[in-house]
């Protein structure tokens, strides 16, 4: 019986992706000299902004954390909804007695850019972020989980990547993937055999109500 869904955000419930990427870029780019490729920039992924910095950038780490939060501030303005269906599909299974937490890698100051922007931050029971120390998700799962009182297998986490996966089935929690977005890489996801991998809200939905959590 699902009791409780478990969102990622980044890819998930908004197109924020991209804004990440590029406000890493225009703040990194210019202390190293070089532009970045993409595969760059996900080699610094895995802590938070402020581990990335403290590591790499011990000396300017506040500097560049504040010039890093500047750019994605104007960035996200230019996303200015929400993934289509995805926030009244959070408040319909809350209303059919749904726990609903969010468990992220952003960093804490990008995700209240990002929840305060859309006004959601209520909209989740529980919210954890990442770590400067690197990737905490299956911790952070678990520990969402211990706090509502909810077993794993009567959970779900809903993630846009193939490592949410990974970190989903660490913690013994059913992982339903979202490519919903043009950031996401489905044929890598299916490598990491996900429960379901759903193209749309709506599919999500539809799946809801097929097994009768929602009508």
């Amino acid at each position: 019986m699902l009791q409780a869904l478990i969102f990622d955000f980044d890819g998930t419930i908004a197109d924020t992706v991209p804004i990440c990427v590029d406000a890493f870029r225009m703040t990194v780019e210019p202390v190293l000299g070089r532009p970045l490729t993409l595969d760059d920039v996900r080699s610094y992924f895995g802590p938070t902004e402020e581990g990335i910095f403290q590591k790499h950038f011990p000396e300017r780490c506040d500097e560049l954390l504040a010039e890093l939060l500047r750019r994605y501030e104007e960035l996200q303005k230019g996303v200015p909804e929400t993934a289509p269906g995805i926030m009244e599909l959070i408040r319909d299974v809350r209303s059919a007695g749904v726990r609903v937490a969010l468990v992220t890698a952003k960093g804490r100051h990008t995700c209240q850019i990002s929840l305060d922007f859309y006004g959601i931050e209520n909209d989740f029971e529980e919210i954890r972020v990442g770590s400067p120390e690197g990737r905490v998700k299956d911790a952070a799962i678990r520990e969402v989980l211990s706090k509502m009182e909810i077993r794993p297998e009567n959970s779900v986490y809903v993630g846009d990547a193939y490592k949410d996966v990974v970190s989903a089935h660490k913690a013994g929690v059913p992982c339903w993937s979202a490519a919903w977005f043009a950031s996401a890489n489905p044929s890598k996801i299916l490598e990491y055999n996900p429960e379901r991998i759903f193209y749309s809200v709506s599919e999500m939905r539809s799946e809801l109500e097929k097994e009768g959590v929602l009508k």
